[in-house]
């Protein structure tokens, strides 16, 4: 109960944003008008792209993202244009997390758990 239900990422660009997430995470996207982009992973809804005029740069809240391997995923967002923000780094017992921003400049993180953990969410 009272679980994360949705989650938007904000966009300058939806065209933009889906390319990116599309070829780092491959997720696939429905719009809704011009200004709304539902994202969904394996076939299941995860959030949704808002077109906004400004992106922030420092996010309110942290979104995470589940990985199997962050060191391979921070090379995909690279090769995507994307930044590394923070490198890899430890959450001791639990599994490892590190932040990016997108090609427009949107701050997201990324979380990978460690073998045998109960320490967050792990990708399907």
């Amino acid at each position: 109960m009272h679980e994360f239900v949705h989650v938007e990422i904000p966009t300058r660009d939806l065209k933009r944003a889906k390319t990116f997430y599309g070829k780092v995470f491959g997720w696939t996207f429905q719009d809704y008008g011009k200004n709304y982009a539902m994202i969904s992973n394996s076939g299941s809804g995860i959030g949704a792209f808002t077109k906004v005029k400004k992106v922030p740069t420092k996010p309110a809240a942290q979104v995470y993202i589940g990985v199997a391997d962050i060191d391979a995923k921070l090379k995909e967002i690279k090769q995507a244009r994307g930044k590394v923000k923070s490198p890899k780094t430890e959450v001791p017992g639990m599994g490892w997390y590190a932040s990016f921003a997108d090609n427009q400049g949107a701050v997201l993180f990324l979380w990978q758990r460690s073998a045998g953990s109960s320490g967050g969410s792990q990708p399907m």
